[in-house]
């Protein structure tokens, strides 16, 4: 996963946000698991993130759950297969998923992450969030439970989240404003 060639949403490639991306995601990486080339960004769970994940929840724009995020990525990839054959157009070569995941899965989950990842890039771009499951789950549903992995399914909800992730409080970033 090159995040250097990765085609981000078109709104924040012509903001400049994607360049800032660019390097706060490669600024800190960890290994998906331990027998893997694959590394992934790690970003930790600020007051924004926290913000664009209840909103994207609230909007209905979050899934949890493996099974379900892979069958609908599944879905979705058949979707594409067909559109392209019919018309030669680069649909789904752009970034237009987010997956974000917990700090303590077992190697088996990480790995179906990992397969995941390759399978539809350059579309899912997943991060590991530094958290555990237990608090991704409060989070998310707003009670008590484990979630360790989510997926937000559509390019604003992902711009919104990844605005988050380079938003630290203390600087403004391309497409973004201040209120004091």
């Amino acid at each position: 996963m090159n995040l250097f060639e990765m085609n981000f949403p078109r709104q924040l490639e012509q903001d400049g946000s994607a360049d800032i991306l660019r390097r706060v995601l490669t600024a800190r990486t960890t290994r998906l698991r331990t027998e893997s080339d694959m590394d992934v960004p790690v970003i930790a769970l600020t007051e924004p993130l926290k913000t664009a994940l209840r909103k994207a929840r609230l909007q209905g724009r979050l899934r949890c759950g493996m099974d379900p995020i892979f069958e609908k990525l599944a879905g979705e990839k058949k979707g594409i297969a067909q559109v392209r054959s019919q018309t030669n157009a680069p649909y789904g070569d752009r970034l237009s998923r987010l997956l974000l995941f917990s700090n303590d899965g077992a190697e088996r989950f990480y790995r179906r992450i990992e397969q995941s990842l390759l399978a539809h890039a350059p579309r899912l771009l997943g991060c590991l969030i530094d958290i555990d499951g237990g608090a991704l789950g409060q989070l998310i549903t707003g009670k008590e439970g484990i979630v360790k992995i989510v997926m937000a399914e559509h390019k604003d909800v992902v711009s919104g989240i990844l605005r988050a992730v380079i938003d630290d409080g203390h600087e403004t970033h391309p497409g973004t404003q201040k209120f004091m």
